[in-house]
C-alpha cells in the first residue's frame, strides 16, 4: 500500500473512533502510532520506535519524555508529541515539543491530535524548533496534504539533507498561500493601489480613486477564481464525455422521455465528486435527472439522494437532504457548490452509515 492509502484509511477510522477518544492514550494507540506505522517504522521495536523517549534538559528540565521518538543508531531523528482527539492543535502547547528539540539532535518534530499532523524543523535557527509548521496532514482533507513530499519522512527514502531542503520550500509556499488568501479576501492597500497605476485612468492614485477601484479588485477576483474553476470542471466534464461516448461539442443531452441534461447539470456533478473524492470513489457518485431537477446520487440508490440542482431559469439552486436549513441555497452555477463542501462531506458521512 502506498502512504496515501494508509492515510485514507486512518481517515475512515478517525471517523468512526473519533467520538471515543477521549484522552491522549486512546488518541496515541488509535491514530498516531497507526501513522508512524503508515510511515514504515516498526512500532513494536524499540531499537526503532521507542515511546516515553527521555529528553532531559541538563540543569534546566529534568524527566522530559516525548511520546514517541524515531532512531537511527540508537539516535532520534523525529520526534512525535501526542495531544487528545480534541484538542485544537492552534492553541495546543507546544513547548514540550520545542523543549524535546532543543535536548536532542532530532530534526523534525510532529505535533498530532490523530487527525491533524503538523511538522516541524529548525529552519530559522539550528537546533530551535521553528513556531511555524512546515507542513500539515489533516485526515479529514487529504487531497490538501503534501503526501510526495512527505513520503520523505518514511524509513525507506528518509534523508534528512533533502528532507529539510523539501521542507524550506513547502515553509515558503504555505506562508505565500496564507498571503495569497489574505489578498484574495481583503486586498492590501498595497494591491488596490497596484492595480490602480496599472488600470486606472487617473494619474494620481489617491484615496478616492484606490476607495473607487478596491470593490472592482474583488469582483475581479472572483472572476479569475471562477474562471479558473470552470476551465478545470470543464477540462474533467470533457474527458468523461469521451470516455462515455458522448461527442464533445454537444452541449446537452436529451434522453426519449424529453429529459435534457443541461452541460452545467453535468459539471454540477463533476464539482460534488470533486468534493467527495477524500471520502470515496466519485463513481460512486450517480446523477438522476428529472424534467424539473438532477439529483446526486450514492451507489444509484434512490433513498441516498446526496444534493440536488435546479440549474434551468435565471435563478440557479442547489437543495439539501441532511434536515439542516437552510433546505437550499443560491449558487451563481456548478462552481458555487464549492462554498458548501463541508456540508455535502458531513451529509455523505451520514449516507455511509456514520
Amino acid at each position: 500500500m502506498d502512504l496515501i492509502d494508509h492515510l485514507q484509511t486512518l481517515s475512515t477510522r478517525a471517523e468512526q473512533l473519533g467520538p471515543n477518544l477521549t484522552n491522549e492514550e486512546a488518541t496515541k494507540m488509535a491514530l498516531i502510532a497507526p501513522f508512524i506505522q503508515a510511515l514504515g517504522y516498526d512500532i513494536f521495536n524499540p531499537a526503532e520506535v521507542m515511546p516515553e523517549f527521555r529528553a532531559d534538559l541538563p540543569g534546566i528540565k529534568q524527566g522530559e519524555r516525548v511520546d514517541y521518538a524515531i532512531l537511527e543508531n540508537s539516535k532520534p531523528t523525529i520526534l512525535v508529541e501526542a495531544k487528545p482527539f480534541t484538542a485544537n492543535l492552534k492553541d495546543a502547547e507546544m513547548g514540550q515539543l520545542s523543549r524535546y528539540f532543543h535536548a536532542t539532535e532530532a530534526r523534525i518534530g510532529i505535533l498530532s491530535n490523530g487527525r491533524q499532523f503538523r511538522f516541524y524543523s529548525d529552519l530559522e535557527k539550528d537546533n530551535i524548533m521553528d513556531q511555524t509548521p512546515f507542513a500539515e496532514v489533516d485526515l479529514g482533507d487529504l487531497k490538501n496534504a503534501p503526501i510526495d513530499q512527505l513520503k520523505k519522512l518514511s524509513k525507506s527514502l528518509f534523508d534528512i539533507e533533502a528532507l529539510l531542503s523539501i521542507a524550506e520550500g513547502l515553509k515558503i509556499i504555505r506562508a505565500v498561500k496564507k498571503e495569497l488568501k489574505a489578498e484574495l479576501a481583503d486586498p492590501s492597500d498595497w494591491l488596490v493601489k497596484e492595480m490602480a497605476a496599472r488600470c486606472h485612468s487617473a494619474k494620481n492614485v489617491n484615496q478616492r480613486v484606490k476607495d473607487q477601484v478596491k470593490p472592482l479588485v474583488v469582483e475581479a477576483i472572483k472572476q479569475v477564481i471562477s474562471d479558473r474553476i470552470n476551465e478545470r470542471l470543464g477540462a474533467a466534464l470533457q474527458a468523461e464525455q469521451v470516455q462515455h461516448g458522448v461527442p464533445v461539442d454537444e452541449n446537452i443531452e436529451e434522453s426519449d422521455d424529453g429529459i435534457v441534461t443541461t452541460e452545467e447539470e453535468l459539471t454540477g456533478l463533476m464539482v460534488v465528486r470533486a468534493i467527495c473524492s477524500s471520502q470515496i470513489e466519485p463513481t460512486r457518485l450517480t446523477p438522476k435527472d428529472t424534467k424539473n431537477y438532477f439529483n446526486v446520487l450514492l451507489d444509484s440508490t434512490r433513498g441516498k439522494q446526496l444534493i440536488r440542482f435546479k440549474f434551468d431559469g435565471n435563478i440557479k439552486r442547489i437543495e439539501f437532504f441532511d434536515g439542516q436549513e437552510p433546505k437550499s441555497e443560491i449558487v451563481d452555477g456548478p462552481s458555487g457548490i464549492y462554498a458548501f463542501q463541508e456540508r455535502i462531506r458531513a451529509y455523505l458521512t451520514v449516507l455511509q452509515g456514520g
